[in-house]
């Protein structure tokens, strides 16, 4: 059979599993957070008061991780309609933390990371794949109130300090107990329960940037006085002032 001449009007058949971006972004992401609350899960007593939470969330978490694996045979141009049922777990979970926050079966800062971390996925899937673009406000009403000074400054809650359990240098203990949205913060979680790291240690844990951009990081807290470096080159090791 000939093909067309004309192959302009084809449309290529590409799953998302071929799609680095939503592998690395998406996926691997999304997994992660399924990761870190069975770890949570793991500690939780399944007696009492905890036990539909931890029922609950167990089921949540379970559904996410099956929407990201069938996530990965949608195709690309597929993806509005396709990747629905994953942002529905993403909702469907994170409202299920926010009710066992609520209920002090866990607490903020357990459940904080991993709502940023489920923000950012939803954030990526809505602007890389669904085409929704952001709302914005009409120039000429934005001048007028910052001339008037009505525009309020958004207000940041105090993020809790990290405190990952003695030795826990698992990547789900790092997920769970430190803010992933900053990696230098990431890094001074990491050195606070392991001081005298490597690079190769950091890593280890640290697996969604390379070895040089971790080593980038670590200068830049080197030159701000917050971490301090034993050792040249390839022995050296790494600690918070």
């Amino acid at each position: 059979m000939e093909l067309p001449s004309d192959t302009s009007s084809l449309i290529k058949l590409q799953r998302l599993s071929s799609n680095s971006d939503y592998y690395n972004i998406v996926f691997k992401k999304t997994e992660r957070i399924a990761s870190a609350v069975f770890y949570i899960l793991s500690y939780l007593p399944p007696t009492g008061t905890s036990r539909v939470h931890v029922d609950r969330l167990s089921e949540k978490a379970m559904a996410l991780h099956e929407a990201v694996i069938a996530s990965l045979n949608v195709f690309e141009h597929d993806t509005k309609d396709g990747l629905y049922p994953l942002q529905h777990a993403l909702v469907a979970l994170s409202s299920t933390l926010t009710i066992a926050q609520s209920a002090r079966v866990l607490t903020l800062s357990i459940t904080l990371p991993i709502d940023d971390e489920i923000d950012q996925v939803t954030r990526h899937l809505r602007h890389h794949y669904q085409g929704a673009e952001a709302v914005k406000v009409p120039s000429n009403l934005a001048s007028s109130q910052r001339l008037s000074g009505q525009v309020e400054r958004p207000r940041f809650a105090r993020r809790p300090r990290p405190n990952i359990p003695q030795n826990d240098l698992s990547s789900d203990a790092v997920l769970v107990y430190s803010n992933l949205s900053d990696r230098t913060s990431r890094i001074k979680t990491v050195l606070d329960a392991k001081p005298g790291a490597t690079i190769k240690d950091l890593t280890d844990i640290i697996t969604d940037v390379s070895a040089k951009t971790i080593q980038r990081d670590l200068n830049s807290l080197i030159e701000r006085g917050e971490v301090i470096r034993q050792g040249e080159r390839r022995w050296s090791t790494y600690s918070i002032t």
